[in-house]
């Protein structure tokens, strides 16, 4: 509001707790401006403590008047330059330079990046037959900068991915470049929100196999190319061209996830007694597609068979969420260990009926939520328990106190994937944020896709 307002000549100032100030200036950024005058009120914001704001008002008043009056925008900024150089007594010197470098402009994920020479950021490229300059998103907040084809192969490059790698990526940076309302969430949950979440892709199809994505065992842990790169890359460009950093210079979150720096794996559909999840979701099975959640985390479910046992643990995992809430309107995504996916299918238990036992089963009474300071989230429920429909953390007000409330508010809010290595009694929920987005793959490709996988396989130790 303030940074439109400036830009049709009527003065305005932020005013934001001081923690804001990064992220405020990279949004006015995004919006097309320099600079904008900023007055701050010290308030816990984020902590839920509340506390008498007069005295913190009448501090910045001065600061608001000057903002409005007296303040003057910074000078625009001359363009960078495309390339940078950087020079040492050695190749390794000088990439420890770029690394100083890259870090202190928040540039980097705080691990040693590869230097996304001229060369490098050409291999990548071959990974695809779109042009450069080619816009893959516009739509990134807060910084909002046009994503090109390009960027997208510099932070591959950076992150130590390779060409055949680059569709995936590309369809995953396009999934963001949407006005859709769960598309709109989870820009704002990823990039603005103080809260911990991370995005999750989850690849599916043919090009699974094509780079060896794995599937199996360790499949959300270290040691393999593909899901350790593809999302390290795509975290890095929510962190550069997106805006998302930590403070001083962006968003101030709390605590943060160890999925901010890659959270990527494929469905591990050969052992899936189910459709896999494009194909519950209306693609052909020979397609490939890449789908982003956003997750608060993993919570283990440890427990063995028989079904009725791996049932009650999956219950009790989603009512045992906190997120301020229940009755939750956003997708939530169980991942299957095979054995568990087994056991469960023999037993005649579908995804249908699994999604449906959950909802029912991971219940609170209102007693236990206000007990534990969560409040109602999904607007039917609201109504149904009588809590405030326009109240952001609404409490119910219905007398009977023993009432159950699901924690999901529908049964299809639970996204079920199997992957993971057979034989284990693990499998993982992990709360999310929003909805799933989902996108094909495939038109990424370059003509030369086959010679280029079957290069991959020559080169790699697996």
């Amino acid at each position: 509001m303030g940074a439109s307002a400036e830009k049709a000549g009527i003065p305005a100032v932020s005013i934001v707790a001081p923690q804001f100030a990064g992220l405020c200036k990279i949004a006015v950024q995004g919006e097309g401006l320099p600079s904008l005058a900023m007055a701050f009120i010290p308030q816990p914001v984020m902590s839920g403590a509340s506390k008498d704001a007069q005295a913190s008002c009448e501090a910045a008043i001065e600061d608001i008047i000057h903002g409005l009056t007296d303040w003057t925008p910074a000078k625009e900024v001359e363009p960078a330059e495309k390339w940078l150089e950087f020079e040492g007594v050695d190749y390794q010197d000088a990439a420890d330079r770029m690394n100083r470098v890259f870090l202190s402009n928040k540039w980097s994920d705080g691990l040693p990046l590869i230097p996304p020479t001229e060369g490098r950021v050409d291999w990548i490229l071959t990974g695809t037959d779109l042009p450069r300059p080619k816009i893959i998103n516009k739509k990134l907040f807060p910084r909002r900068a046009p994503i090109t084809v390009e960027n997208v192969a510099v932070h591959a490059a950076m992150a130590g991915a390779r060409p055949e790698y680059l569709p995936v990526l590309l369809a995953a940076v396009n999934l963001l470049d949407t006005d859709t309302e769960v598309g709109l969430k989870a820009v704002h949950f990823l990039q603005e929100s103080v809260g911990m979440f991370a995005p999750v892709l989850i690849i599916n199809g043919p090009i699974a196999k094509d780079l060896n994505i794995n599937s199996s065992y360790g499949v959300m842990g270290p040691g393999w190319t593909a899901n350790a790169t593809i999302g390290r890359a795509f975290n890095l460009l929510l962190t550069t061209v997106g805006g998302y950093s930590g403070p001083p210079e962006g968003t101030p979150r709390g605590q943060s996830l160890p999925g901010r720096f890659t959270w990527c794996f494929a469905e591990n559909e050969a052992e899936n007694p189910w459709h896999p999840l494009h194909v519950e979701l209306g693609y052909p099975r020979d397609v490939s597609t890449v789908t982003l959640l956003v997750a608060r985390g993993t919570q283990t479910i440890m427990v063995y068979p028989p079904a009725e046992q791996i049932l009650g643990s999956i219950g009790w995992a989603v009512k045992g969420m906190t997120g301020k809430s229940y009755a939750i309107p956003f997708e939530q995504l169980l991942i299957l260990g095979p054995a568990h996916a087994h056991v469960l299918a023999h037993a005649g238990w579908s995804k249908e009926a699994i999604r449906d036992f959950v909802y029912e089963k991971a219940r609170l009474s209102v007693a236990e939520a206000d007990a534990i300071g969560i409040c109602v989230e999904g607007i039917e429920w609201r109504e149904h328990l009588g809590a405030d429909s326009y109240a952001m953390f609404p409490k119910a007000t219905i007398r009977d106190r023993s009432i159950l409330a699901p924690m999901i508010n529908s049964p299809d809010k639970l996204v079920i994937v199997v992957a993971g290595g057979p034989g284990s009694d693990n499998s993982t929920f992990a709360p999310c944020m929003a909805g799933k987005l989902s996108g094909e793959i495939d038109k990424y490709k370059p003509a030369n896709w086959q010679e280029l996988v079957k290069k991959a396989r020559g080169e790699l130790p697996y």
